[in-house]
């Protein structure tokens, strides 16, 4: 019995050993296998060739995921996702928004990271004869500032150019004269691995100026390598934060000689009789408005107030809104500063935690480099963290956004509610005998605007918190209770300003009743896809229709329809 029971043992032995010393190879054959991937081919990669296509030589998995971005264009979620429907058509509040400004006529869903300079150069907001023939006659083509945030290039672009003269540049020149072949990846060059990782040790940085600038106005320390210092966890939301920020091109006041065309083409080549000249014009720097944002606060909306206030003799405005003569402030797509006083924000979660999830590539865990909506992948991105099911947090997520969905649209119903009545209040007493006697229409207009100026600067505070909360591409989600009391602030000062319209009325004896639009008066204004020359100007699914499901969903929210809304 004694001798089986010690063959039994020694059989058992020699299994384990066999099986311990199978798992001890395998383990090096995969960590070999990781290494010499993460080697890669015999190469140095440089900030002289940014191209993906080159540092994918070395990274063929990261550059496999982010490849995934070109066919992912057919997913739209509640509020955002990739699907490039007209976001005009499903928001028509926002064309007498911008009344007075190329996003009036060109205002599409974004695409991935993979279109980000594809679609900057096909947008209607550049085409200068359109917009031109549109009401925009002084329209010129949009700055090369407009790049900062849609090429990996950029860097280079400001080492040749110049700072200030690469943002003041006009946006086509610069493409024109850019070295390669339109092949490089779209239109010579959009997002790519060197936006965030420094080709030495792949370690991330910050590449773009105004970043910098901007968060060393809020305290943060320059780094010659990496931008700012900071910990690779908040690097992990910085590097994200070089572009999904709000911005202006804040005026130099100084004349820089700039390269440009003496016949203006949006084309990507020179025509014939076209040439590129040099040029004295106005210098322009990118600009993020974050100096009242100091390191280590939560942002609040009421900065932007007082530091456009700051600038205001310099920048007075992106815009002057065509009915109201408003002084716009146009807000850009400010994910960074909502994010900021949020709880994820407050417990050390980043962007790229959510939004590119560590995930397995054979023997290795790598940070996704697919980037989309942490609602495509509730398994890897929430679920690393919270215990409940996928469909527990994403109804949770829904809810979040559904209701603060709510605030938002009332908030940009109570601001056109004012656009319309400010322009009516305009008109009426354009028409009175005081007004009417002046026959120099720009004095007319200054007068009246004079008499106005209450309504117009609840105008300009209410516009600036709907757009905020609209451009902020998370329909609330980055952080729940400051988007709210953002939206609801939008919501106070546009009716405050209707309350001054009235006021401003009764003074001159005109009878007037306050507006109260909503989503079936805005349906009535919804643009439809733009045609030039009988042809649509973008193939379809650009500029398209928005999903029905979607204007259902909308049409449910302000007034609140929970039958509808809470229906699974």
């Amino acid at each position: 019995m004694k001798n089986k029971f010690l063959v039994f043992i020694i059989v058992c032995g020699i299994i384990v050993g066999a099986g311990i010393a199978w798992f001890n190879a395998d383990i090096a054959t995969k960590k070999g296998e990781a290494e010499a991937l993460a080697k890669g081919p015999s190469l140095e990669l440089s900030d002289d060739n940014v191209d993906f296509a080159v540092w994918g030589q070395k990274f063929p998995d990261h550059l496999d995921m982010y490849l995934q971005m070109k066919d992912s264009t057919h997913t739209a979620t509640d509020f955002a996702g990739s699907y490039p429907y007209s976001k005009l058509n499903r928001y028509p509040q926002l064309t007498m928004f911008w009344d007075g400004y190329p996003f009036k006529f060109d205002y599409n869903q974004n695409r991935s990271h993979y279109y980000t300079q594809i679609d900057q150069m096909d947008t209607l907001r550049n085409n200068k004869n359109f917009l031109n023939e549109h009401g925009l006659k002084k329209f010129g083509g949009q700055p090369g500032a407009c790049m900062n945030c849609h090429s990996g290039n950029v860097p280079n672009l400001v080492k040749k150019l110049g700072w200030v003269e690469f943002n003041t540049m006009k946006y086509w020149t610069i493409i024109k004269m850019m070295d390669g072949e339109n092949t490089v990846h779209g239109k010579k060059m959009g997002s790519t691995c060197a936006d965030c990782h420094n080709p030495d040790d792949m370690s991330l940085r910050i590449t773009r100026p105004a970043a910098i600038n901007a968060l060393v106005s809020r305290g943060y320390e320059k780094d010659a390598k990496h931008g700012i210092k900071a910990s690779r966890q908040e690097m992990r939301t910085l590097v994200c934060a070089q572009c999904h920020v709000e911005y202006y091109n804040h005026p130099t006041g100084k004349k820089v000689v700039v390269k440009s065309e003496t016949n203006y083409q949006e084309v990507g080549e020179l025509k014939e009789g076209n040439k590129i000249v040099d040029k004295e014009a106005d210098g322009i720097e990118l600009t993020f408005p974050w100096k009242m944002w100091k390191k280590g606060q939560p942002f609040r909306i009421e900065m932007f107030d007082d530091y456009y206030e700051s600038v205001r003799d310099i920048f007075p405005q992106d815009f002057i809104h065509a009915t109201t003569k408003t002084p716009v402030i146009k807000i850009q797509h400010p994910e960074a500063e909502l994010f900021s006083g949020s709880v994820h924000a407050a417990n050390g979660v980043s962007c790229a935690d959510c939004h590119m999830p560590y995930v397995r590539k054979g023997a290795k865990k790598v940070s996704n480099h697919f980037i989309a909506s942490p609602l495509l992948d509730i398994n890897s991105s929430c679920k690393s963290c919270h215990s409940q099911s996928e469909d527990y947090l994403k109804n949770q997520v829904r809810d979040i956004q559904r209701t603060t969905a709510y605030n938002i649209r009332s908030a940009e119903y109570a601001v056109a509610s004012l656009i319309k009545d400010i322009t009516t209040l305009r008109s009426e007493l354009a028409k009175l005998p005081e007004f009417a006697k002046i026959s120099d229409k720009t004095k007319q207009e200054a007068m009246i605007t004079a008499v106005v100026k209450p309504a117009l600067e609840l105008h300009r505070k209410s516009q600036i918190r709907a757009d905020f909360m609209n451009a902020e591409n998370s329909s609330g989600f980055h952080n729940p209770r400051e988007a709210n009391r953002i939206a609801q602030q939008g919501v106070q000062y546009a009716k405050d300003g209707q309350k001054e319209v009235l006021m401003i009325a009764a003074k001159y004896g005109i009878k007037m009743q306050a507006s109260n639009l909503g989503f079936d008066d805005m349906r009535k204004i919804a643009p439809q896809p733009v045609k030039i020359n009988g042809k649509r100007y973008y193939e379809e699914p650009l500029q398209d229709d928005t999903p029905k499901r979607l204007l259902e969903l909308d049409k449910s929210l302000a007034p609140y329809n929970y039958k509808v809304i809470d229906k699974k």
